[in-house]
């Protein structure tokens, strides 16, 4: 028990009890008052958390209204002030009364013999507890008074808590925007992916990119180089990080939107196989992933549109990753002939998150794959923290 209480305590209180209020009406900078004056009519000096020492001037200013309780309403207090606004404008730079809605006020309790030049004064400062609230609104002006309601910081109006939704199976933070390689102040939620799309692994950064269907971006000559041709659910013996592909008939786009069935390398379908087994990859089979594989853009160059878009072409540009949303011959598209690709009727970005626990573990949890230049393994590396968004552990209540 602390000496302040123990005091208040005691049979005969030999000190008298002096209330004290910090108004921080501007960020960091606070005007002092108490209702108390010293016994010469001077305003009395206690000091701060840190030691100051701080000058409490006296005006007629009363608090009264608290309450604490388990449950039930937050309690809202009333603070009146005297209308004596030039006064109370002098003390606080020239701000109204009406400039103090949303302003925090710090009520402090002490005794008279813990204030500065009494016995008591000590560094830090023998206080009870104090309570903070902030201004919500003016209730009342008179020719006497002003009375402002006051809020619990946690209490206000279009503030929910907990300030994060409690989702079950997605995360609802912004992909990449907690990004290391953004300013700190430019940062947020929680997600911390590279805006580059680079994961260092034993000091080298790697690029690594996946699609909203969780489907990893891998370099299409790396994949042209190491998958192995077979049919879908074929029979044989399928390996783990091995690497396959499917032929695939396709409607593709010609630059005047026109549809033509193609069959060849550029419409393959890539596998990787997560775990061996002995049945060929199809859409069913969960012991393959799809990879969609991507080229370096070509401001020359032609890319594809297909009626399935997941086909669509997919280039990488200065770090970032486009897909084709329709057909074009001329690189870009459309009257663009430089600078970096945007949004817009011939491109959107293809790497996007899918806001699974899965979508975090490709990236964050990625090891390199043992053979493929490039690429990564089948599994990942558990050790590795997941800045997940999402609780997967909560279970939805039905009633």
């Amino acid at each position: 028990m602390t000496a302040i209480v123990e005091n208040v305590q005691k049979q005969g209180v030999e000190s008298s009890i002096v209330t004290l209020y910090d108004l921080e009406y501007a960020d960091g900078v606070f005007a002092y008052f108490t209702p108390t004056i010293d016994e010469d009519l001077t305003s009395i000096q206690f000091r701060d958390s840190g030691g100051t020492v701080r000058t409490y001037n006296a005006i007629p200013i009363q608090l009264e209204g608290f309450d604490v309780q388990s449950d039930g309403a937050i309690s809202r207090p009333s603070m009146t002030v005297a209308n004596i606004e030039s006064t109370f404008k002098d003390a606080l730079g020239g701000l109204g009364f009406e400039d103090l809605i949303g302003r925090r006020i710090t009520r402090r309790t002490t005794q008279e013999k813990y204030l500065v030049g009494n016995s008591g004064d000590s560094t830090p400062p023998v206080e009870f507890p104090s309570i903070t609230y902030v201004i919500d609104r003016i209730a009342s002006k008179s020719i006497m008074g002003v009375t402002f309601e006051l809020a619990a910081p946690f209490d206000l109006a279009g503030i929910k808590l907990p300030r994060r939704v409690v989702i079950g199976g997605a995360c609802p933070w912004k992909y990449q925007g907690a990004s290391s390689t953004l300013a700190e102040v430019d940062k947020e939620g929680g997600c911390s992916w590279r805006l580059d799309n680079k994961i260092n692994i034993g000091g080298t950064d790697y690029l690594l990119a996946a699609n909203e269907s969780d489907e990893m971006i891998l370099l299409k000559t790396a994949l042209t180089g190491a998958a192995t041709g077979t049919t879908l659910e074929a029979s044989g013996s399928y390996s783990q990080n091995s690497f396959y592909f499917t032929a695939t008939q396709l409607q593709r786009y010609d630059s005047s939107g026109v549809l033509s069935t193609v069959n060849d390398i550029n419409t393959r379908q890539y596998w990787l196989c997560i775990r061996s087994t002995s049945t060929g990859p199809s859409n069913t089979n969960t012991a393959f992933r799809k990879v969609r594989p991507y080229q370096t853009f070509s401001a020359s160059g032609t890319y594809y549109g297909y009626k399935d878009k997941g086909f669509n072409d997919i280039v990488l540009q200065n770090g970032a990753f486009w897909r084709a949303q329709r057909t074009t011959v001329t690189g870009y598209g459309g009257s663009q002939t430089s600078g970096n690709i945007s949004e817009n009727d011939f491109w959107t970005r293809a790497d996007r998150c899918g806001k699974q626990i899965t979508s975090c573990r490709l990236r964050f949890q990625a090891k390199l794959h043992p053979s493929v230049s490039g690429a990564f393994h089948a599994l990942q590396d558990n050790k590795q923290a997941l800045p997940f968004g999402g609780f997967p552990g909560v279970v939805q209540r039905r009633r």
